[in-house]
Parts: structure tokens; sequence; C-alpha cells
């Protein structure tokens, strides 16, 4: 694919539509925003190991209240192959006037004076919707709480789309032994549905996703394909993805201490044996499976890793073409 002239590329931005908004959910985009993103994507692939200065004045600030690997330095990686500026902050418990208790909201309308644009990971959505508000810089939601990721979201429903060259009509399992705090999940089954899909959403009925999740796909989506199955056992849930196309993981959050050995147990339930993708896949039918990372210890057979099967790393490499698409469609042509 040869790189499209800057001129194109800023048509294909303006499609998204979007500048100067905040992505705080995986419903701030309509369906036809989220598929024109994704061609913009497409076209800035070849500049995941280049330098464009497409934006050399501009600034995102990347305030961290949680730990992360990928989504920062996917973040970071984006805004510096298109020739701008990052500012990091990812202890700001200790280092910024949090420690002297500032208030969420007070920091944001400080730090949107020097910034184009905030991504913001916090462990309270309540909070960090409510500070959001208060940014005069769009604002980008990095994980909230346990409440959405949308941006791990769309950098997987992008691999998909860039797998199959669509969504609808896949057969996928958003499955996890706590899909209460599966903050991935809420944000990916939701993206999935919209978009044609047909999604089970697989967990032990004592941890099911919450009620907001599918009164909010059935409210605004009543086309939608969504169901939920529950309390699985290993091979149980090893015969029901046989006819899936993809199983994606949003991982767990494992209890420490006493609890930590009975909810690995659960954990196993869900456990995607590699024998069973070998199996399928002898057959003719390629089961995809992903975890968003970082994985702990007993989640997934890590033997997929080394099959046609994962999309776990792929993934990775699209995430910083989607976020640069992300970055360009609200900065702007």
């Amino acid at each position: 694919m040869a790189p499209l002239p800057m001129q194109s590329i800023k048509s294909l931005i303006r499609e998204v539509d979007f500048e100067g908004q905040s992505f705080i959910s995986i419903n701030s985009m309509t369906n036809d925003q989220l598929l024109a993103l994704f061609e913009l994507g497409r076209n800035l692939e070849l500049q995941n190991r280049g330098n464009w200065q497409l934006y050399p004045d501009a600034i995102v600030s990347l305030l961290f209240f949680q730990p992360s690997t990928r989504t920062r330095m996917s973040f970071e990686t984006a805004m510096y192959r298109m020739g701008g500026n990052v500012i990091v902050e990812n202890t700001p418990q200790t280092t910024s006037s949090i420690a002297k208790e500032e208030s969420l909201a007070d920091m944001l309308r400080c730090v949107s004076q020097y910034a184009n644009v905030i991504v913001l990971r916090h462990p309270n959505d309540v909070d960090a919707r409510e500070g959001a508000s208060y940014s005069s810089a769009p604002v980008i939601n990095g994980g909230w709480g346990h409440w959405e990721h949308p941006t791990q979201a769309l950098l997987d429903l992008y691999t998909l789309w860039r797998k199959f060259g669509h969504i609808e009509g896949l057969k996928v399992t958003v499955a996890a032994a706590d899909m209460i705090e599966a903050r991935t999940g809420h944000s990916m089954a939701q993206g999935l549905a919209r978009l044609g899909a047909e999604v089970t959403i697989a967990s032990p009925k004592d941890k099911a996703v919450p009620r907001e999740v599918i009164e909010n796909i059935k409210k605004n989506y009543p086309n939608a394909k969504l169901e939920e199955a529950y309390d699985f056992e290993k091979d149980s849930f090893n015969e029901f993805i046989r006819d899936k196309d993809l199983v994606y993981l949003p991982g767990c959050s494992a209890p420490a201490g006493a609890t930590a050995e009975a909810f690995k147990k659960v954990m196993d339930d869900y456990f995607v044996k590699h024998e069973t993708l070998d199996e399928e896949r002898e057959k003719g039918h390629m089961i995809y499976v992903t975890h968003t990372l970082p994985r702990r210890a007993g989640e997934m057979d890590l033997a997929i890793d080394d099959t046609p099967n994962q999309l776990c790393f792929e993934s990775i490499l699209h995430s910083v073409s989607i976020r640069m698409a992300l970055l360009t469609a609200i900065l702007g042509a």
C-alpha cells in the first residue's frame, strides 16, 4: 500500500468529523465515524515506524493515575510519529499537586491550558467523568475505573476489522471470570454489538456484566445480537467457542490473599485450550484469540502465542496506527 498524499489524509480526517471532541466512551462516536476512523488508521499504518511532521506544534498530555505500559507508550509513540510533543505525568499522586489535595477538576483546568489533548487514566470513573467536564481541551479516556477503556476496545475492533475486512456477522465471545470489573470488556461488547457482530458475554452469573452495559446496547441498538452465558467449566467453555470467530479475553484483576486461589479456579473455567483451536483449524475453521494484556498466570494457554490463532501482539502493532488516527481526528486537518 503506497502512502496517500497529505491532501488525501486530510480528507480522511475530515471524513471522521471529530475535530475538537472528547473520546470518553466507545459510544462517543457513531458507527460511521468508527468505520471512517478505521479507514484513516489503515492509511496511517505506514507511519508506524516513520516520522511525519503533521502536528509539530501540538502537545498531548498523558495523566496516568494507574500503571500502564501499552496504553501510555502507544499514545506517546503515536504522537511522536506525527511530529508532536508529549508531556507525561505517570505518578501524579506523589509528583503533582494532587499530592497537595488539589482536585482533579482543578488539575484538568490547568493542564488543558498547556496541552491540545489530554489522555487520562484514573481509578475512579465518576471522578474522571466529572473532572473531564472542566477541561478546555479534548479528553481521551485511557481507562477509567471499572467503567470503560474505549481506546483498548478501539484497537481490538480495528484489529478485527483489518483481519476480516468487516465486523458485521462475526461471532465473538467476550469471556472473563469477572465481567463486573472488566472495563475493556464493557467497551468491546458495546462496540462489537453496535457494528453488527453476534456477541456472547460469558462469565459466572454472580460476576455478570453490569446491567448498564446491556441496557445501553438494547436501548440504542435494538437490532444488536447480544446474549449472555453463565457458569461454564473448562470443557463446556471450550465446546461453546468452537463456532466462534474470536474469543476476547479482557483480563481479570485477580484478588490477593485468601480469595486468590478460589478466584484462580474460576479463571480456569474460561481457559482457552490450544488443542481446541488446533482441532478447529484442522477442520478449516480459525478461532482467533486475543487478550488485552497484561496477562496473569492461568488466564490463557501460552502455547497459543506460537499459533496463527493469536491476535494479542498483532493488536499491539495496530494500536499505534489507530491511536494516531484518533489523535489526528481530534486535532483536525
